[in-house]
């Protein structure tokens, strides 16, 4: 089979569907180079700078009895706005454009109209895309808020000045109001009793107990070590601590995170009847701010740093998770307007994280198999995929995959 074989005899082309005989066809291509020449150096850089455009010049006619009628349609496909699709005989369709076409008229052979005109491919609208790591403006935030947090307390906690009986109650009350983190990590009140002189040893040892908690989460492969208190993952922490409690998934990570953030308002400030009992008011008040504070800011970090599965899971943990913050932007007396500011950002940066992650992740459903089936079974009925089998143990608990008993209600994901 030869080229003629493989064009079209009589050279016939189209643009917009208007049909015409093509006479002579060029054509640019290649590559856009610029080429940088140095003083005082022989040798040139030739630098790519991508494809050229392509361009097809064609020189084309209508003939015939009723060319005016095909010339009137080719200068209205012409004039018309926007791409068309250019069949040419040589190469084939093509999207292009007409560039400042020419036409000229003879009333030789039965009238002609032959057209000189340049095509340009019409490419793609490319814009630059991009995406916000809403993650990462989390970890940003956190970060920011948690110094600012820390900052806050420094300023506002000493008991300088305070007499033995001052000393033993603010100890007391600092233990009540760490109550709820040490419900789930244990060792915090030891620490506690030793560092009540020392403001950054007590951030440290809040922040290593909601550390513990986090890590404990986000990388379970050293639970082991978490719950002994010899991981290396809290090697930055301050203080000692181990998990009394397993945080499990982390929506019921982010549900405990809350619980013992909150437990410490339930401390009654003393009577700030005296200067000391103001000064141990003011101290006690710093203190639950601080353990709050730290919650929300640690629940933050998990809700941004996990990969969730359904929009539930995620919309649960990220309430609880705001249901921190907001408690500390409404707090009584007003904070600082660093700190608050700090809080709202972190607030903002959650939001956005949140509506960009999981406004695309499936529903919760429920299922409830007739008879005792393997868990295998169940993924391939559900998902059309067996290898989804340990995702509905795991979501519910199941002791043995082997057998999922019938009757029993599981979760799992709608897709």
């Amino acid at each position: 089979m030869s080229w003629r074989d493989r064009i079209d005899p009589e050279l016939r082309g189209s643009y917009r569907g208007v049909e015409f005989h093509v006479e002579q066809s060029g054509t640019n291509g290649g590559r856009r180079w610029l080429v940088h020449e140095y003083p005082r150096r022989d040798i040139p850089h030739a630098e790519d700078m991508g494809r050229r455009k392509r361009e097809w010049r064609l020189s084309f006619f209508v003939a015939g009895d009723d060319y005016d009628l095909q010339r009137d349609l080719l200068i209205e496909a012409l004039d018309a706005p926007g791409a068309a699709t250019l069949v040419h005989p040589y190469v084939g369709s093509v999207s292009a454009v007409a560039f400042e076409p020419t036409w000229t008229e003879s009333n030789r052979e039965g009238g002609t109209c032959t057209f000189e005109v340049t095509f340009v491919e019409s490419g793609q609208k490319l814009l630059p895309s991009v995406k916000v790591d809403t993650q990462r403006e989390v970890g940003q935030a956190a970060d920011a808020c948690q110094a600012k947090t820390e900052e806050d307390f420094f300023d506002r906690w000493s008991v300088e000045g305070l007499t033995g009986w001052s000393l033993t109650a603010i100890e007391r009350d600092l233990t009540s109001v760490m109550g709820g983190l040490e419900r789930f990590v244990g060792g915090i009140a030891d620490g506690i009793a030793s560092a009540i002189r020392f403001p950054v040893n007590i951030v440290g040892i809040v922040l290593g107990g909601y550390n513990r908690l986090r890590n404990a989460v986000m990388r379970p492969i050293n639970a082991l070590d978490l719950y002994s208190g010899r991981s290396v993952l809290s090697s930055n922490d301050s203080g000692g601590g181990h998990l009394r409690l397993p945080p499990g998934p982390p929506v019921r990570a982010v549900r405990m995170l809350r619980q013992a953030g909150l437990a410490g308002d339930a401390v009654v400030l003393p009577e700030g009847d005296t200067p000391e009992n103001a000064k141990r008011a003011a101290d006690i008040q710093a203190a639950q701010q601080l353990n709050a504070r730290l919650a929300a800011i640690t629940a933050a970090r998990v809700v941004a740093e996990t990969d969730w599965l359904s929009r539930q899971d995620a919309d649960d943990a990220g309430k609880d998770a705001l249901a921190l913050i907001d408690h500390q932007l409404q707090t009584s007396p007003a904070i600082n307007d660093d700190v608050y500011n700090a809080l709202a950002a972190l607030r903002a940066a959650l939001v956005t994280d949140l509506r960009e992650r999981a406004t695309a992740l499936p529903n919760l459903a429920s299922f409830t198999p007739q008879t005792t089936l393997p868990s295998l079974v169940v993924a391939q009925r559900l998902y059309g995929d067996a290898k989804r089998a340990d995702e509905i143990c795991v979501r519910n608990n199941v002791r043995h995959p082997g057998a999922l008993r019938g009757g029993m209600a599981l979760e799992v994901l709608s897709e």
